[in-house]
Formats: structure tokens, C-alpha cells, sequence
């Protein structure tokens, strides 16, 4: 039987974290088994739904690199939903409900009373002329259901603490578990991998399968992503989109790493490719346990990916991430841009990274993480003229060069090495920390380099 699994979120939100493992798990499960993914949008609730979401949710899925072999839209498929349930009513397996919201109010916490199953059908007939009826799946009152679900073992539910819950609402639109598993049924899915918070709506859909006689799919009810407080994931806890983790410049391979990571084992081995992950997934090495959010596991991953990453596809990326945040100027010399991220690649953890720890390759307003003290800024207004000399009269203005002639300026003045290249690092770059300062310097050229110690020594 091939494998055949979907992904199906609503669109009342961008994609969140943990909606995107759900996604990854069941496309590692199809890529290694050779199987089938369907993206489903599961928006039949026409209030919440929104268009910009959906769109969101495709773009994000897309720099995730998860495709699709099949795409639905429940919206598109009402027709389907109304023609299952009227065969429902037609075999005595649900009934209409006429009751008022004000009628459903007053027996809310006791359940629904099956006012309207014996109804007759006069007394159905005469309230079809006041109003559109909703139409409930008639529930078994004794015995339990019972299914396996893959991690957890056989699960059992009461039947009497089930109602006859209601599978087409009077607008003709289908309830959630409705249209769930009628889309599963007529799209043969044969895993049904989703977050546990869906192990209470099982119950339902299983009784949903045994009124339309058809045997249900494997669950997986994967553990929840809970915050470094074991609380479950949410805004307080930082970013909780893709969204949002793109836009702060992590790659997309790290993110799929962590994600793939967050419930599941792979050998051990923490650093993994997407190939490397469908060739080593399996749903036996899914976590019975909660997975926990770890933001800087997430940091470790995109830096090692970013170390990885060969430097014209990493200045690719680069070039779009600075682009999306209006630095359109730091782009325009694309060889420039490339030794500048080549210098800083080991030391980034995302492209982010660039701007702040890189502004002083793009721009004289560059961030300064610290100033010199006075005393020593009029030690080196005495020794930078001579320095300026030196630098004017160098020719070849590259590292190698750079560090030898800086040695031996520091050498005939005995000065405090540590101190005056660290002086001059901050001068060039405001910065405490950078690559190597030569070839920083080399990098900056000759002019840049030049003038910036002349405007801080007040002789520009």
C-alpha cells in the first residue's frame, strides 16, 4: 500500500512552529517512503479564513523546500461534504436538528438532549419553512470507541460522553471533523500524522468512519513543543512563526534541522541535510515525550548550515536578505558583498548577522559598541599622523602587506601591541570584535581605511 499523507492548516494564521513540524514530519514520511503529500487548506471556517494567511502559509512551506504532490481547498469542496451527509440522513445515521442557538445555550455542560431526533415529520416539515436545520451524526449511546494510535498505544473513549455532534451546520457549511474525514476517506490517506492535540477530536472521527464503513487510517499524535519553562509554546516564549524566523535571517536548511530534531532521533547526529534527515526518518523514532524549544540549539544549527553553505549561494541568499530590508545600496557590487560575507562566515549565525556585525563594510554610520577613553585618544592623535605616511606611501594594500608594515610601525615605537590594534579596530569599525583586522582592513581598501582614521583624528 504506498503511503499517502497530508498537511492541512487552516488559514486564520501564519504558519507556527510547531504547524510546521506537523508539515516536515509528514513530508520526510512521504520523500522516504516514496509516498504521496497533499497540502490541504482546511478553510470552511468562511469567518476566520483569510486569503493573505493562506498565501502566507504556501511562501513559507516553499522556503521550507516542502512540496506538494496534490493540493485541495476545502472551500472548493462543499458540495462533496452536503452530499455525504444527506446520505448520512437518507440511511438513518444522522438526523436534522432544528434547535435555536437561544435552546442549545440552555443545555450547554449537559450535552445535547436529542430533542430533534424523534421530531415527526410534520412537526420537521412546519419548522423547515422557519428556519435551515443543522444536521447531527447519531452517536451510540453504550459501548466505547477504541483506536491505536501509533505512539500512544490503544486509547479508549465512552461513547455516552460523546454527543450527537453536529457534521453539517444550517449554513450548509461542514463542522472541522466532518470535513476532515471525508477528505481523508476520498483522498486514501493512510497516515494521519498531526500535533496530540487532536487526540480528542478522534473519538468523533472514528465514529464519523464507522457510519460511512470505512476503516481509519494510522494515527500519530505527535507530543506538543513546549517553551524552556515546560509551557506550551506561545508568544511569550519569542517568535512562534516561520515568519518570523526568516525574517531574522535564519536559513532555511537550519530550520528544517531544528525542527526535524524537536520529537524525533536521527542516529544521534545533530547537524543533518534534508536528505540526510528523509534517508534517516522514521515514525519508531518519534518522541513519546514533549519536544522543548531551544533557541539557541536553533542558533547552532544555522551557523553550522551557514559555515556549510559555499559563499556564492550564501551571498545569493545575503543579497535577497538585505534587499527585503531596504539595503539595497549594500548589494550594488556583488564581489564586494561576497568578501565581506565570506570574512564573516564563520562568525554568523544568521544573515542578520550581517548587519550587525558587518555595517561598517557598507556605511560610515556604522554602530559603535564602544568609545575610546580620552586619555588614549590623545596618545594616538600624537602617533595616527605618522601611521597615515606609512599608509599613504603602501602600494599594494592587501593583508599580508597591512600586517607586516602595522608590526613594524608598533615594533619602532614600542608600543602596547594589543592596545593599538585593538585602538585601531575600533576606529575603522566601532567595533570591540571583527574578522581579522588586516583583512579588514584590505577588504575596506586603501581610501575607507585611510579616511576614517583621519576623520576620528579630527584631519579629515
Amino acid at each position: 500500500m504506498s503511503v499517502r499523507v497530508r498537511f492541512a492548516p487552516s488559514p486564520t494564521g501564519h504558519l507556527h512552529i510547531g504547524t510546521a513540524r506537523t508539515a516536515l514530519f509528514n513530508w520526510l514520511f512521504a520523500r522516504k517512503e516514496k509516498g504521496v503529500f497533499i497540502l490541504r487548506i482546511e478553510d470552511t471556517d468562511l469567518e476566520r479564513s483569510k486569503r493573505e494567511f493562506e498565501l502566507s502559509i504556501i511562501d513559507d512551506l516553499k522556503w521550507l523546500g516542502i512540496d506538494w504532490d496534490e493540493f485541495y481547498r476545502q472551500s472548493d469542496r462543499l458540495n462533496i461534504y452536503r452530499e455525504i451527509a444527506e446520505k448520512l440522513l437518507k440511511e438513518g445515521k444522522a438526523y436534522e436538528c432544528f434547535c435555536t442557538r437561544e435552546e442549545l445555550e440552555k443545555l450547554r455542560g449537559h450535552g445535547y438532549n436529542r430533542h430533534c431526533l424523534n421530531l415527526s415529520e410534520a412537526e420537521k416539515e412546519a419548522l423547515r419553512k422557519e428556519r435551515k436545520p443543522a444536521i447531527r451524526l447519531l452517536v451510540p449511546k453504550d459501548g466505547e470507541t477504541r483506536f491505536n494510535d501509533y505512539l500512544h498505544g490503544e486509547l479508549c473513549f465512552q461513547n455516552n460522553v460523546i454527543d450527537d455532534f453536529v457534521i453539517l451546520k444550517s449554513d450548509g457549511t461542514p463542522t472541522y471533523n466532518f470535513s476532515v474525514v471525508v477528505d481523508d476517506i476520498y483522498m486514501k490517506i493512510t497516515h494521519i500524522i498531526r500535533g496530540e492535540d487532536h487526540i480528542s477530536n478522534t473519538p468523533k472521527q472514528i465514529q464519523i468512519y464507522n457510519a460511512l464503513q470505512v476503516e481509519p487510517p494510522v494515527f500519530v499524535h505527535i507530543p506538543m513543543i513546549l517553551g524552556q519553562d515546560k509551557a506550551k509554546l506561545s508568544k511569550r516564549h519569542g517568535a512562534t512563526s516561520i515568519g518570523e524566523y526568516r525574517s531574522m535571517g535564519y536559513l532555511s536548511e537550519a530550520m528544517v534541522n531544528f525542527l526535524a530534531l524537536m520529537g524525533a532521533s536521527y542516529d544521534n547526529r545533530q547537524v543533518l541535510s534534508k536528505e540526510e534527515l528523509i534517508d534517516l526518518f522514521s515514525l519508531e523514532n518519534l518522541s513519546k515525550n514533549p519536544a522543548i524549544f531551544d533557541i539557541k540549539k536553533l542558533d547552532f544549527l544555522s551557523q553550522e548550515h551557514i559555515r556549510k553553505k559555499p559563499l556564492e549561494e550564501l551571498t545569493r541568499l545575503a543579497i535577497q536578505f538585505l534587499e527585503e530590508k531596504g539595503l539595497k545600496d549594500w548589494t550594488r557590487d556583488d564581489i564586494y558583498l561576497a568578501r565581506v560575507v565570506g570574512i564573516l562566515q564563520s562568525r554568523i549565525k544568521t544573515l542578520k548577522d550581517i548587519i550587525l556585525m558587518g555595517d561598517y563594510f557598507f556605511t560610515e554610520e556604522f554602530s559603535k559598541d564602544v568609545e575610546i577613553p580620552l586619555e588614549e585618544r590623545k596618545k594616538l592623535n600624537t602617533i595616527l599622523p605618522d601611521l597615515l605616511d606609512t599608509f599613504s606611501l603602501l602600494e599594494d594594500w592587501n593583508a599580508a602587506n597591512l600586517e607586516q608594515k602595522i608590526r613594524s610601525f608598533i615594533a619602532e615605537r614600542n608600543l602596547d601591541s594589543r592596545w593599538f590594534l585593538q585602538s585601531l579596530r575600533i576606529i575603522i569599525s566601532g567595533k570591540k570584535v571583527t574578522p581579522s583586522l588586516f583583512e579588514t582592513m584590505e577588504i575596506l581598501g586603501k581610501e575607507k581605511t585611510i579616511s576614517r582614521i583621519r576623520v576620528w583624528s579630527g584631519l579629515a
